[in-house]
């Protein structure tokens, strides 16, 4: 797919209510069930109740997605943060990265949380305006 296809976004939202593991895990299988389908990959990111998540993939497939989430009756107050196209993909490895400071909401193998905790910090040069966000968000909501 040439580059210039692709486009990235993140949003922020408050979960309606806090969510247990159990409703974290079955969101995420939907959303990387989804997310394959369509071609898109990204971070979500969890802390006390407040939602913020990256997604990238094909600027149609984009757009269809983030509808989806944006009708999505579990969190509410979307704000859309930023929208960008981008040269290469930043979370390519992942249909749907999930990350959590909170240790009892986590949901996910050891492995992958160590592999995501390096991708969420900045890179030395050039950090998008999307990694400067998600790194902002993460590091100010630290425990």
């Amino acid at each position: 797919m040439p580059a210039a296809e692709l486009n990235s976004l993140v949003y922020v939202s408050s979960a309606v209510r806090l969510l247990s593991p159990a409703e974290i895990e079955y969101l995420l299988t939907r959303a990387r069930e989804r997310n394959q389908e369509y071609g898109i990959t990204g971070v979500l990111l969890y802390i006390g109740g407040n939602f913020m998540q990256y997604i990238e993939g094909p600027a149609d497939n984009l757009e269809l997605v983030y509808k989806i989430i944006r009708e999505d009756e579990q969190h509410s107050g979307i704000i859309l943060v930023t929208r960008e196209a981008i040269e290469e993909r930043q979370f390519g490895d992942w249909s749907m990265a999930y990350q959590t400071r909170d240790a009892q909401d986590y949901v996910g193998s050891p492995e992958e949380r160590g592999l995501l905790e390096k991708q969420l910090k900045l890179p030395p040069t050039n950090p998008s305006t999307a990694r400067i966000v998600l790194h902002s968000f993460w590091n100010r909501n630290s425990s």
